[in-house]
């Protein structure tokens, strides 16, 4: 059986903790394979001081086998409309296929319109009006850790939620079982409860 593909969005300066439980529980499927896309081929040095090669451009992307985009944040987000990105992001969502994105691209998406109807979070209601003033779909924000709008296919979380929106993106690809999944959740979120001694 062909692996669906987990797209990660790579560049300088990548949040690294943001998406790494997430993409550490997809790849550990035997349904889903993760892939680093990139703007360009280059070498890119993440927050953490990690250099990675992406295995993908953006034109190079293959809609077909795509499961997902996953959009970690870093200062790129804040600084720069990344236009270029746009048509990507439509592309996924057109073919029905989901975007989930941490801390700084929650400002790219109502930036460009893509929570006009979808309910969303963030790192705060001021934090996206600091940014981008008032915006279409102000109205859907929900002040929670992460939201996954199921209807919409686009999944938001704040900048410290990476747990929760490791969540939401392991219980949309359908990578555990709700039970299981609930456990994982668990232990990274009170993993003493447990511990009786």
């Amino acid at each position: 059986m062909m692996m669906k593909i987990a797209y990660l969005l790579v560049f300088d300066g990548l949040s690294d903790w943001e998406p790494g439980l997430a993409v550490a529980e997809i790849n550990k499927s035997d349904k889903y394979q993760v892939k680093t896309v990139g703007f360009s081929k280059d070498t890119i040095k993440t927050m953490g001081g990690i250099s990675i090669v992406p295995d993908y451009t953006l034109q190079e992307i293959n809609y077909d086998d795509a499961a997902i985009l996953i959009l970690p944040g870093g200062q790129m987000w804040e600084e720069d409309p990344v236009e270029d990105l746009v048509p990507m992001v439509q592309k996924f969502l057109d073919n029905k296929i989901p975007v989930a994105a941490i801390c700084g691209p929650t400002v790219f998406l109502p930036r460009h319109g893509f929570t006009e109807n979808v309910k969303h979070t963030s790192n705060g209601k001021e934090y996206l009006k600091n940014l981008i003033g008032k915006y279409h779909g102000s109205e859907f924000y929900v002040n929670q850790p992460s939201v996954s709008d199921k209807d919409k296919g686009i999944i938001t979380a704040n900048g410290i939620a990476s747990v929760e929106f490791a969540r939401d993106i392991l219980g949309e690809l359908g990578v555990y079982d709700e039970e299981t999944l609930e456990a994982w959740y668990g232990f990274f979120k009170n993993p003493w409860l447990d511990d009786e001694s």
